[in-house]
């Protein structure tokens, strides 16, 4: 009898207080392959609420699965990004690999990474997504290409909330290479 409170009060009247900020859509998708001894799977995406009711959508081709420090992270090859800001402009990311951690949604963007936003071109080796503060860092190799004309530099950070760019060198006494069209 007690089982059956306990299970008729569970269903009923309990509620969880679980922050659902990610979506994973793979498990509604047909399309997901699993193989139980690897933790591998094909045609991954996750979906993140941003703040200021921006998104964050991330698809890999083959994913896998791994737990490091009591932390799920998703190894992803192949893989396709986009942030999206609450007035529809889009950030687009493409990269070799990623790790993306799903208590965090702080992602690595790893190999050769190209980052399209309207007719800008930034490549790169390493791209970081912060999910708390927001943060896009762009680093290694970094080169920027756009309709006024290119620049080179170690490090670009973007902010989605503010929308503010800072592009940066290393080493201080180095300085960011500029090309007008």
């Amino acid at each position: 009898m007690m089982v059956i409170a306990f299970f008729f009060y569970k269903k009923y009247f309990f509620t969880e207080k679980i922050d659902k900020k990610i979506t994973l859509l793979s498990e509604v998708n047909k399309e997901k392959k699993i193989d139980k001894n690897n933790n591998l799977i094909k045609k991954l995406k996750y979906k993140v609420q941003l703040n200021k009711n921006g998104q964050y959508e991330i698809n890999a081709k083959s994913s896998e699965i791994s737990y490091i420090n009591n932390a799920e992270i998703v190894s992803m090859n192949e893989v396709t990004a986009i942030f999206i800001d609450n007035e529809n402009r889009k950030i687009n990311v493409r990269s070799d690999e990623a790790n993306f951690n799903t208590f965090t949604y702080d992602t690595k963007f790893i190999g050769n990474i190209e980052i399209t936003y309207f007719k800008n071109i930034i490549t790169a080796e390493k791209l970081d997504f912060k999910y708390k503060s927001d943060d896009i860092i762009i680093y290694e190799d970094v080169i920027y290409n756009g309709t006024y004309g290119s620049i080179k530099a170690d490090n670009i950070k973007i902010n989605l909330l503010s929308k503010n760019v800072k592009i940066s060198m290393d080493n201080p006494k180095n300085k960011v290479k500029i090309v007008s069209n």
